[in-house]
């Protein structure tokens, strides 16, 4: 879309844009996507808060539970 823009400012010729209705609506449905997944991605499941291990629910768990599974040198 910027192409277009930039090309029809050049040519003074705003015609551009609507001359090439492909190209014009593929870059609005590749912006409107853009959109949804930047939104997605730092709204809606932005970082999620680290949680102590009280908080996590782990407190049912035995001693033996909670050993790692290798062996720490």
């Amino acid at each position: 879309m910027l192409q277009l823009v930039i090309d029809s400012s050049l040519q003074a010729d705003w015609s551009g844009i609507s001359g090439n209705p492909v190209k014009f609506g593929l870059s609005s449905v590749s912006l409107v996507f853009d959109i949804i997944f930047i939104t997605q991605h730092y709204v809606l499941y932005g970082p999620v808060p680290e949680r102590s291990e009280r908080e996590s629910g782990d407190d049912q768990l035995s001693e033996h539970e909670r050993d790692p599974l290798l062996a720490r040198s």
